[in-house]
């Protein structure tokens, strides 16, 4: 897969070195260049945790303002080779497991649509785990600041490298949509100060199934993550550093977390007419060890009047275990926002979140000991924008 997202950033940035080639493509609507991006900031009164956006972020927002959480820029490239061949090629730059903003490869596949009903890709994908997975980072194509944190946020992977196969098919006046995806991935998560998890994903494999009817899209989707995982840090390093235990720091902490085999189950629903639009999603991801469970979803509600769409969202997300040394997650978000439409493709909002944290988990960053969370609230200002 690394040779191939290889070939397809090739083939981009050979047609946009030759100013021969890049003109023609672009005179005949072959090349396309497009982006998006979100200029953030994040206010928290919360001194004992630092509030995140997802569960890859290194930092969080901590007491005072932040823009670290929500900014970030993307840019996307596409060359339609023929009537059934095109090549996306999109990166991302934003805070992530790195501790900075360095650029990462977010798409990168050849698309080949052979009928209007059958659509392949090949390459690296979005992980279109349930609604809104693979499009999460582009702001402008939401009403909230940022996906709820609850739900979203537990996300382990951001894209897989593999293949996936569309159909379409027409039911009357309502139309069926199948995906079916494989590949593999890696990704790093934070999970408590001095530990951090390495994902290296052998396999990734699922689907979806979509039915859209009026005003209504439902979505159910399954999907299966195996992999081999490195723990990392200061608690690893202890663990193997205990006299004459003997101890493989990757054995204790993968029996504590079991996260070498998730199960993902998601249902999903859309209500988008005239003004009201409502969206509630629920998931339950399973792992197999210690009977792991994360159980998180949202409901959100928002009524467009002229170019001010207001919204409330409630969330939630909860872990069990039957391991009483696992880290466990349950907190619970209520959000008032509104988006205001300046201008066409550009959105300024405003959000509050009043966040009951019962057991933080990794959902915070350096917590100070003996934080057992509490109540919370977060302040976010956005402006998205899409060119």
């Amino acid at each position: 897969m690394r040779v191939l997202r290889l070939l397809l950033t090739s083939l981009l940035l050979w047609a946009l070195a030759s100013p021969a080639v890049a003109r023609a493509l672009t005179d005949n609507g072959s090349l396309t260049l497009s982006g998006f991006g979100t200029l953030g900031m994040v206010h928290s009164n919360q001194d004992s945790a630092e509030f995140i956006r997802d569960i890859g972020q290194a930092k969080g927002a901590g007491e005072g303002w932040s823009a670290r959480t929500d900014s970030l820029l993307g840019a996307q490239l596409g060359v339609r080779l023929n009537d059934e061949l095109d090549v996306v090629v999109q990166g991302i730059s934003r805070y992530h497991d790195s501790g900075n903003f360095r650029p990462e490869l977010s798409w990168a596949f050849l698309r080949y649509r052979p009928d209007p009903a059958v659509r392949l890709r090949v390459g690296r994908l979005g992980w279109d785990v349930y609604q809104l997975a693979d499009s999460r980072y582009v702001g402008y194509a939401y009403p909230w600041v940022r996906p709820p944190v609850d739900h979203f946020g537990t996300l382990q992977l951001t894209h897989i490298d593999g293949a996936d196969i569309t159909f379409k098919q027409p039911v009357g006046r309502d139309l069926l949509q199948l995906k079916l995806y494989a590949g593999r991935s890696d990704s790093e998560i934070y999970l408590i100060d001095g530990l951090t998890a390495d994902f290296d994903v052998d396999q990734v494999y699922g689907g979806n199934l979509d039915y859209e009817t009026g005003p209504w899209r439902f979505r159910m989707s399954y999907t299966q993550v195996h992999s081999d995982v490195d723990f990392q840090g200061a608690v690893a390093d202890q663990i193997e550093q205990i006299p004459f235990a003997n101890l493989d720091a990757n054995h204790v902490l993968g029996d504590v977390f079991g996260f070498d085999r998730i199960t993902l189950f998601s249902l999903g629903a859309l209500y988008d007419r005239g003004p009201l639009q409502v969206q509630t999603v629920v998931n339950r991801s399973q792992t197999t060890r210690h009977d792991g469970q994360i159980d998180s979803g949202f409901i959100s509600l928002g009524y467009r009047v002229a170019p001010v769409t207001p919204y409330v969202v409630l969330s939630r997300v909860q872990t069990t275990s039957t391991n009483p040394d696992n880290s466990d997650i349950d907190q619970q978000t209520w959000s008032l926002g509104a988006r205001y439409d300046l201008a066409t493709g550009m959105a300024l909002k405003a959000q509050f979140d009043r966040i009951h944290t019962r057991s933080p988990g990794f959902l915070w960053r350096d917590a100070d000991s003996g934080w057992d969370g509490g109540w919370s609230s977060v302040f976010s200002l956005g402006l998205d924008f899409i060119f």
